[in-house]
Order: C-alpha cells, then structure tokens, then sequence
C-alpha cells in the first residue's frame, strides 16, 4: 500500500531519520594516502559532496595520484608519506591495501595526526591489536572506514529499532546475489581471504551496529564457482547465532550472470511488531548502482500497511560522509565518537576471523575465544 493509505497518522510518526551526526565544523584539512577506485569512486564524492577540506593527497604512484588530484581540484601531490605527515593536514585518510595499514598508521600515530584506516584494520587480529595498542599509546583519534553502518538504510534501520516500531529484533538477514567486478581488486582475489574479509565485513559489522550485541557464536561456510580463478571464498554463507532467540544471517554470492533483472541485495530486519526491508541497489552494476527502495511495516502504527518513505542518498558515496564525519566528531571530544573506533572493530574482525575458522572447523567458533 502507498503512504497515502495512513490514516489519521501523524507525519513525524511514520517518518523515519537517516541523518548522519555531522562535526560541528567541517573544515579540518585532510590527506589522503591512496589513489584508487574506492578513493575516487567514493571518499573524494563523499567529501565533496560533505564540504570536507581535502588538502593533498599522496600514491606510490605519482601518475595516479597526479590524475586524481586534476579530477577533484587537489592542491597537493605528497611525494612521500614523510611529506604527508609534514603537512599541516589533521586527519590522515588511509586507503591501501591492509597488509600495508600497519606501517602507515604507527607512523601517523607518531605523527599525533588523526586517522581513518580503510577496513579490513589488518588480515589478522595480531595485527590488529598492535595497531590498537599504537593508536592508544599515542592517544590519537582513530577509526576504520566501515561506512555501511552509515548507508541510509541502515541508519532508519537504527531510528526505527530506537524508537521500538519494529519491537523485539529476532532476525537481520542480508541476502545478496549479483555480479560484483572482482577483476577491479585483483590483489584481494589473489588472497586466501576474499569474501567476508573484503565485502561480508560491512555486513558483519552493520549488524553489530544495529544490534548493539556480540553474537555467541559463529557457523560459516564459503566456496567460490567452477572455474573462477582465486586464492579464496567469493560466494558465503554466515549465521550469527546470539542469546535467547536473535538470528542474523548473510548469504552472499557475486557471480549472478542472469542480468539486472535477476540480481537482488536485500537487508531485512525482522521484529515482533514488524519488518523492515531495504534493497541495497549499489551492488547492482557496481559502482554506479542503481536506486535504493526502502520499505518498513509496524503493528504499532498500522499493521498491514508497508510504508515507503524516501530516504535521502545512498550507500556510495553518502555513507564514507559518516566515517569522515565520525573522526571530525572524535576530535571535538563528541561523546562515543569516532563510533568505528579501532577498539570497537576488533569486534567485528573477530567475527570475520571466526567466521574463517568455522570454514576450516566445519563447526560454530566463539568469536570471543580467538
């Protein structure tokens, strides 16, 4: 049914917020090191789009950060990481492969510059806990870009569970199958970690976002298809299994050949006084995507009726607007900010990495036990 079949509601009610908390101010200079896809595809829209002060930018290649730099109007070229924390940039926004974010952010630790690293934090949770522990020690403001915690989805996902019109949660599902352009990473494919390491984390971690719990335990399956050449999982299955009766699950699949037409990314939360469902169009025809749709139904306001209300944005690039904004909001001391702290995101990196040896185990793994 369309909006129009409310009755006698009042329009705050059934209106959902998917606003990101912004800093109070929005000129901090940032650096940037990495000049990829996901930095033009994303970070730097996002950041214009947000009004960011984006200073300079720094890539082992000097061609590709050159060409980015035209592209969005970048005063600086960095020749060295050495001038990228010379500079007077306060935040350093990290986006290279995570086998080399360790190196990066003890520098930019000692440098006492804020950072934002691209996720994964690290292939391992021994790395991870030393990033951490040199974050800590210098007592820098510090967060990963887990950004779909930010995607507008997700966010009225949050409204509504806040405001208790879905009541008690018992399941969040994302259910995924589409064509994703792996030849885009070929580095990522080559890995023994693709699937859940690069791609299932946003869910993994969106969950927790959403659900504010750890799950108990994690039962996890990954294989990829006949023929496709990679050193890892590109299609998953993942089931979080909590206290009492919340379920959350992924199914994740990247090999749809049947054409838009075919292809779906559905999330969905599921409660005792209603559902919530969300179609993901960016992973569509990645990266340019196609439209969102959102759609929720509460008994507390009127069962039976599906309401669609129109929620601004989109995962890419508005969602990399709440990372950015998080880090601003940890240095004007806003309390729980940067909320993807690399505290918090041990985390969700221990449900990937159990996630992993629930594959190898072929038995649910505690994630709390690794």
């Amino acid at each position: 049914m369309s909006n129009d079949a409310i009755q006698g509601l009042p329009r705050g009610d059934w209106q959902v917020s998917s606003e990101i908390p912004l800093p109070r101010r929005r000129d901090y200079p940032i650096a940037i090191v990495g000049a990829g896809s996901i930095v033009n595809d994303a970070h730097l829209p996002a950041y214009r789009k947000a009004g960011f002060n984006v200073i300079g930018i720094y890539d082992r290649d000097a061609d590709k950060a050159g060409a980015t730099a035209a592209r969005y109007g970048i005063d600086t070229v960095y020749a060295s990481l050495d001038d990228v924390l010379a500079s007077p940039a306060a935040i350093v926004d990290v986006a290279v492969p995570a086998r080399e974010n360790y190196a990066i952010a003890t520098r930019v630790a000692q440098a006492g510059k804020a950072l934002l690293l691209q996720k994964p934090m690290a292939e391992d949770l021994a790395t991870a806990e030393a990033i951490v522990a040199a974050v800590e020690e210098a007592g820098i403001v510090a967060a990963v870009n887990q950004q779909a915690r930010w995607m507008p989805a997700a966010l009225a996902m949050r409204d509504l569970i806040g405001r208790g019109l879905l009541g008690e949660i018992y399941q969040v599902s994302f259910l995924i199958n589409v064509l994703t352009p792996w030849d885009t990473w070929p580095w990522i494919v080559a890995g023994e970690h693709v699937e859940v390491m690069y791609h299932s984390i946003h869910y993994l971690d969106t969950i927790r976002a959403l659900l504010g719990r750890e799950p108990r335990l994690v039962f996890a399956d990954g294989s990829t298809v006949p023929g496709f050449s990679t050193g890892g999982e590109t299609r998953t299955t993942i089931q979080l299994i909590f206290d009492g009766q919340l379920r959350a699950t992924v199914v994740d699949t990247h090999h749809n050949s049947g054409g838009l037409v075919d292809q779906f990314a559905t999330f969905r939360v599921e409660g005792t006084e209603g559902s919530a469902v969300a179609e993901l169009g960016l992973l569509k025809n990645y990266p340019t995507g196609v439209p969102d749709s959102f759609r929720y139904m509460s008994h507390n306001l009127q069962s039976g009726t599906w309401i669609s209300p129109d929620l601004a944005g989109s995962w890419f690039p508005d969602a990399f607007i709440g990372t950015m904004a998080s880090v601003m909001r940890g240095l004007e001391g806003a309390p729980g900010a940067p909320e993807t702290s690399l505290r918090d995101n041990l985390g969700t990196l221990r449900i990937v990495m159990a996630a992993y040896h629930s594959m190898v185990s072929h038995s649910a793994v505690d994630p709390q036990s690794l």
